[in-house]
């Protein structure tokens, strides 16, 4: 298992990269260099005045995602990556907490992960324009559908309008629905709330198309803007159901599902801010909730005119190669994979008219069948789980945070797999 090394700078450091190390420098100001492209600068100036530590645990996060992309999975699957990252303090990372999020990434993409932190040799960078005021809490807003439904549950039940943070890559279909999310919130809410979207990616082409880390980078950012604002919570909405990554089938456990917003992923992340003397705490509001029963829940608060509608132009398909096939859209939700069941399940187990327009049910004859077969691993693994359930002692060998309760997992997990059998796979 070949070892790949990186070097992650800003584009001006002064520090040799070692002779084995791909240098990644990251711009100081909002743009790009030839190999990082980021609407934030190096020291973060434009998100407010923010701690050293949470600037740092940015820049690792941005710095594994982009050795994630620009690694090539072997057919092994696991990769021996090796990431230098410079930064403002490396004291903080002392104590233990670059073991623990070295443990956390394995967790995560299924890689192992060498972590080394050198000082940077530049000062920081002042903040741009006047300090933010305080709030009292973060929201990620990613142009998902769990997303969506957790800035609407919020919006009518916190007494503060949170802030809401996005990251988007190179994926037009997300950049799309995000935009699509912000203007109507912008049009539907008085006042409106604030979303910050930020854009970052590798300039060359990706060789990894999972990114099985971008999860850990938007908590990062969420944690950051949440830094910068004295927030105590920063909310990261996902149906409790898929955030169990439960196996579906023998063959499809372990780090080949997203473990994103798993109960341990936060349980870790937690552990690792409160070591790094963070005050942010990560949490779904949605941890106990079906995709369906969190969709029923938003309904019943009666958001404004016209939500459905919008709820039809997220993205929650994780396939999105329609332009692969022949009459073929990369921006529209499969309506085959298991993100795009679930979601399906979803809209029928709330009792939500869908409006969702899914290239499942725009092609015919020939293009069809290759979707389908496309399709096949993941329509055989859910028809699997949906006639056999899945076995309590699957749970009971899960990795949990210690005050997980097992019986409610169980439940959790039965109630998911009724509305995913309540969608036609064929």
């Amino acid at each position: 298992m070949p070892l790949t090394h990186f070097y992650v700078s800003g584009e001006d450091s002064t520090n040799q990269t070692p002779d084995d190390h791909r240098r990644l420098r990251w711009p100081t100001a909002p743009g790009a260099t030839d190999t990082v492209k980021s609407a934030v600068g190096w020291w973060l100036p434009s998100l407010g005045q923010i701690p050293p530590q949470a600037i740092d645990l940015v820049r690792i996060a941005g710095g594994v995602y982009l050795v994630d992309r620009l690694s090539g999975r072997p057919t092994s699957f696991t990769r021996r990556l090796h990431l230098t990252v410079e930064v403002a303090d490396p004291t903080p990372w002392d104590g233990g907490a670059i073991s623990q999020l070295a443990q956390l990434l394995f967790w995560l993409t299924g890689d192992t992960w060498e972590l080394q932190l050198v000082q940077d040799p530049a000062s920081r960078e002042r903040p741009v324009g006047e300090a933010p005021d305080d709030s009292e809490s973060v929201a990620l807003l990613s142009g998902g559908l769990d997303s969506y439904l957790g800035a609407l549950h919020l919006l009518s039940t916190l007494s503060e309008n949170p802030l809401f943070v996005g990251h988007y890559d190179t994926a037009t279909a997300v950049r799309r629905a995000q935009n699509t999310v912000h203007s109507w919130l912008q049009e539907s809410y008085t006042p409106a709330p604030s979303y910050t979207q930020i854009e970052f990616t590798q300039a060359a082409d990706k060789k990894e198309a999972s990114s099985r880390s971008r999860s850990l980078l938007f908590v990062a950012i969420g944690v950051a803007v949440a830094a910068s604002r004295n927030a105590s919570t920063l909310f990261v909405p996902e149906n409790g159901f898929t955030s169990l990554n439960l196996p579906l089938h023998p063959n499809r456990a372990g780090a080949l599902s997203t473990r994103s917003t798993h109960p341990e992923t936060f349980y870790r992340v937690n552990i690792l801010l409160r070591a790094l003397g963070l005050t942010t705490a990560v949490t779904n509001p949605f941890a106990s909730y079906t995709k369906g029963e969190e969709m029923r829940l938003v309904a019943d608060s009666h958001p404004p005119a016209g939500w459905d509608r919008v709820a039809g132009l997220t993205v929650s398909c994780s396939k999105l190669d329609g332009a692969r096939i022949k009459g073929g859209n990369s921006t529209l939700n499969c309506g085959l994979c298991y993100a795009c069941v679930t979601r399906r399940g979803a809209f029928i187990g709330a009792g939500i008219a869908d409006p969702t327009i899914y290239l499942s049910n725009e092609f015919s004859g020939d293009a069809r069948l290759e979707l389908l077969d496309r399709r096949y691993s993941d329509r055989a693994a859910m028809s699997y789980a949906t006639t056999r359930g899945i076995d309590d002692d699957a749970i009971d060998a899960g990795t949990w945070p210690p005050d997980a309760d097992l019986d409610l997992i169980s439940d959790l997990a039965r109630r998911g797999l009724d509305e995913l059998g309540k969608v036609d796979l064929t």
